[in-house]
């Protein structure tokens, strides 16, 4: 069974001019990736902005993904509200060639009963022919994956890990114990040398879109973390999937167009960021 090892990155999804997926512009970006030396990568997250798509539009990022043949390994969000979309959706990845896939709560009825959850995942689970990794994201969801919804959802051989994108060292020492024998994936660039530390088995996280040599070196050098989290905290001050977007269209991948309600970052702001980004040397362009 295979399980996610190492620096992933979670691309953005590319948007020509007109709002229209760019199949070209996504295998650029990921090949650029696997030349700086990343493990994988995530397609569809939530720096994917996989709500804004249509299940055929997720489909085709899917496709020219794997059809990109990059070597990098690639998990695919195959997350929604909707259960048979989910399971159409991880059928696909596993019938196009995708090494594992990612599903967060369904996040619209937040006060769902965890024995409704539990069997959300566990319908997933037992459809799914790909590894699965829980997709723990509560800030956006507003659905934590709990302890007490992982006990309800029981073993299962296709559950192998979580992606840990709260950004809480707490809950770090929750999840990265119970996937132990799994993988422990941290989705905050500032937790990555903390992650390796403390036994997880890599990150997906927003900076390796942009600087994939600097996360994939914290694994062999921890020290640094800190540069990491500088490149971070500029990109968020910009506001972070924008930023990434910019920096991207800049390095000439692709247009990285937006779609309402996300907006792209504003031409005076970009070249700002542009200008605190080569002053500390953080971007390769």
């Amino acid at each position: 069974m295979y399980l996610p090892e190492g620096s992933f990155a979670p691309v953005p999804t590319p948007l020509d001019a007109g709002g229209v997926f760019d199949a070209p512009a996504l295998g650029k970006h990921l090949a650029w990736l696997a030349s700086e030396g990343l493990e994988g990568a995530l397609i569809l997250g939530t720096n994917g902005e996989f709500p804004s798509f249509t299940l055929t539009e997720r489909k085709q990022v899917a496709e020219a993904a794997v059809d990109a043949d990059t070597g990098l390994a690639l998990l695919l969000n195959a997350g929604g509200c909707a259960l048979p979309d989910v399971l159409e959706l991880a059928a696909h990845a596993a019938n196009v060639g995708f090494e594992a896939m990612l599903c967060p709560p369904p996040w619209y009825f937040r006060q769902a009963p965890v024995a409704g959850l539990a069997e959300f995942f566990r319908r997933v689970l037992d459809e799914a022919k790909l590894p699965v990794l829980l997709y723990h994201i509560p800030q956006v969801t507003g659905v934590p994956i709990g302890d007490e919804l992982l006990d309800a959802i029981g073993g299962h051989e296709r559950l192998v890990g979580v992606k840990d994108s709260s950004g809480d060292e707490t809950e770090m020492a929750r999840l990265q114990p119970r996937f132990a024998d799994g993988a422990y994936m941290v989705g905050h660039d500032k937790l990555v040398a903390k992650c390796y530390a403390e036994g997880g088995r890599g990150s997906i996280s927003a900076c390796a879109s942009v600087v994939p040599d600097l996360v994939a070196k914290i694994r062999v050098k921890p020290d640094q973390q800190a540069k990491l989290n500088s490149v971070r905290g500029m990109l968020e001050k910009f506001g972070l999937m924008p930023a990434v977007k910019a920096i991207l269209q800049k390095k000439g991948f692709g247009r990285y167009a937006t779609r309402p309600p996300m907006q792209g970052l504003d031409p005076a702001k970009a070249e700002q960021m542009f200008a605190m980004l080569n002053m500390f040397g953080a971007i390769k362009w």
